[in-house]
């Protein structure tokens, strides 16, 4: 028979004898009772009569939750008669238990995580983006292969607060409705039209806190900076275009789609592209310029190439940006970037036809590019595939190299 006693430390075993709150030991005492620290014999005699097994294994915790513990009164005991008999060898065989133990869960070999390289075939690869995921394609390939490859689609939470994608839709759609409505000439009251479309989109909405607290008084101020600015914009012979769609093939086989904000159509035949961004910072000159932020350099290379079926092959005299945040003095508008627009759709365009002929290569992977910024766990945030491409596993091993 095998017998194991476990926990042979003090206060478990013996338990600490107490009187207890009815009784002191005198009064035990004259009332017959005996002593609290008769149960400790009793468990000495049971801890004794374990030990006549034919194999006994003792065993203890030498910690425990990080304290270090004192070893039983009995088995301190034990191990003193053991060494006086000079017995250690039977009682202690040198057998490596805490080893055995670890390499149990041990893997032989630790190989640190890597970022994903996906390369999947030729033939499965995208042939038609949109301008917006080519802007995703170069920040961060992975997304593509995620997204447009294996199909997968971040779902919407359940019972979810509006969000700041939802108030860019009602900006998007409240500009359109004017937009589409007053194609060539102004009204009279601009502020006054173009916010009762964006009440109708409001509307929808149900009432909703954020939307009356926020959003309504927010663009209120961008309603106001639009309708002093509007006039200068729409001057003699423009024509505006909203939502206009567009399709390009840039090399055989490679079709590069958009759906254009705003386009102003002159009488000269330029045409200029406005993008409405309702974040609280537009896109920087730099970042147009390097093509990191490609979106109005590809729609103008569409325009040129007629694929803006409502328009026909056109001129670009110029990319901007219409911010409608809402702060501050409620709306601003900036060029895209510092180079002319053509020579922004020439680079594109270039950009454009070199990537395709990259990932056209069987062997080029979709990997995870590094965010910029020093907080690196934290700018993957907002990712929707973080959790897909296993970010958390690989991301502090390549930082922990970058340190050494």
């Amino acid at each position: 028979d095998v017998m194991i006693l476990g926990s042979l430390n003090e206060g478990v075993w013996p338990r600490p004898q107490e009187a207890g709150p009815w009784l002191s030991r005198p009064m035990r005492e004259k009332l017959g009772l005996s002593p609290p620290e008769r149960r400790n014999g009793l468990a000495a005699h049971d801890f004794a009569q374990a030990l006549g097994a034919g194999t006994v294994y003792l065993t203890r915790a030498l910690k425990v939750d990080g304290v270090p513990t004192v070893a039983s009164r009995w088995l301190q005991r034990l191990l003193a008669l053991v060494e006086a008999a000079k017995l250690e060898h039977r009682i202690a065989p040198e057998l490596p238990w805490v080893e055995w133990a670890r390499e149990r869960d041990r893997a032989p070999t630790f190989e640190p995580a890597k970022p994903p390289r996906p390369c999947p075939p030729v033939d499965a690869r995208p042939r038609s983006l949109s301008v917006t995921r080519i802007e995703k394609w170069i920040a961060n390939p992975y997304e593509i292969f995620a997204r447009n490859i294996l199909k997968l689609e971040r779902l919407k939470p359940l019972g979810t607060e509006p969000d700041p994608a939802l108030r860019g839709q009602i900006v998007h759609k409240s500009l359109h409705d004017f937009a589409r409505e007053h194609p060539n000439t102004l009204p009279a009251d601009i502020y006054g039209e173009l916010m009762a479309r964006a009440d109708r989109h409001f509307a929808e909405l149900g009432g909703s806190p954020m939307v009356e607290a926020f959003w309504r008084p927010s663009f209120q101020r961008f309603a106001r900076w639009f309708a002093a600015t509007e006039p200068v914009r729409r001057f003699c012979g423009i024509t505006t275009y909203t939502e206009v769609e567009g399709a390009l093939d840039i090399v055989e086989g490679f079709r590069l789609t958009a759906r254009a904000d705003r386009i102003d159509a002159s009488e000269d035949g330029s045409v200029a592209i406005y993008d409405y961004k309702t974040g609280s910072t537009l896109p920087a000159p730099k970042h147009v310029d390097e093509l990191s932020a490609p979106q109005l350099p590809l729609e103008a290379v569409i325009a040129e190439g007629g694929g803006f079926a409502a328009l026909g092959s056109r001129a670009v005299s110029a990319l901007t940006y219409i911010g409608a945040s809402g702060r501050s003095e409620g709306g601003s508008e900036c060029q895209a970037g510092n180079k002319p627009a053509p020579d922004l759709a020439a680079e594109a365009r270039a950009k454009l036809v070199t990537l395709i002929a990259h990932y056209g290569d069987r062997a080029m992977p979709y990997e995870v590019k590094r965010r910029r910024g020093g907080a690196f766990t934290r700018a993957y945030d907002y990712d929707d595939y973080a959790q897909l491409a296993r970010i958390q596993e690989w991301l502090t091993q390549e930082l922990d190299e970058d340190i050494r």
